[in-house]
C-alpha cells in the first residue's frame, strides 16, 4: 500500500472520530436549545481539535514546530466551517431534510477539502 492510500485511510479514520465527536455535541447542544450557529460552530470546534492533533501525530507524521501549522489548520478549517454551515442552513431550510442528516452531509462534503488542505498545505514537508 502506498504512502499516500495509508494517509487517505488514517485522514478517514481521524475523520470518522472527529464527526462521532462533532455530532455528539452537536445533538447535545442543539437539544439543549442552542441555537443551530453555536450548536454548528462548537461542535465543529471539537471536532477539528481532535483532527489537528490525531492528524498531526499519525496520519501525517508532523515533525517541526506545530504553531504554523495550527495557525494554516485552523484556517483551512475556518473555510470549511463557513462552506459547512452554508450546506447545512440550505439543505435544512430549503430541502426541509432532518437537521442531523444535514449535518452529515455537509460534514461528508467537508472531506475533500481538508484532505487536500491538509496533506498540501498544513502537513506537508515543504510548508514545515
Amino acid at each position: 500500500m502506498s504512502k499516500q492510500s495509508t494517509e487517505f485511510m488514517r485522514f478517514c479514520l481521524v475523520g470518522a472520530v472527529n464527526t462521532g465527536i462533532d455530532l455528539t455535541v452537536f445533538a447535545v447542544l442543539s437539544s439543549w436549545g442552542f441555537s443551530l450557529l453555536v450548536a454548528h460552530s462548537l461542535s465543529y470546534t471539537c471536532g477539528v481539535l481532535n483532527s489537528f492533533l490525531l492528524n498531526r501525530t499519525w496520519t501525517f507524521r508532523g515533525h517541526g514546530q506545530s504553531h504554523g501549522q495550527l495557525i494554516r489548520f485552523l484556517a483551512l478549517n475556518l473555510v470549511t466551517l463557513t462552506i459547512t454551515y452554508g450546506l447545512l442552513v440550505y439543505f435544512n431550510t430549503s430541502l426541509a431534510w432532518p437537521l442531523l442528516v444535514c449535518k452529515l452531509l455537509a460534514t461528508g462534503a467537508s472531506l475533500g477539502i481538508n484532505y487536500f488542505g491538509s496533506r498540501l498545505w498544513i502537513f506537508s514537508p515543504i510548508s514545515l
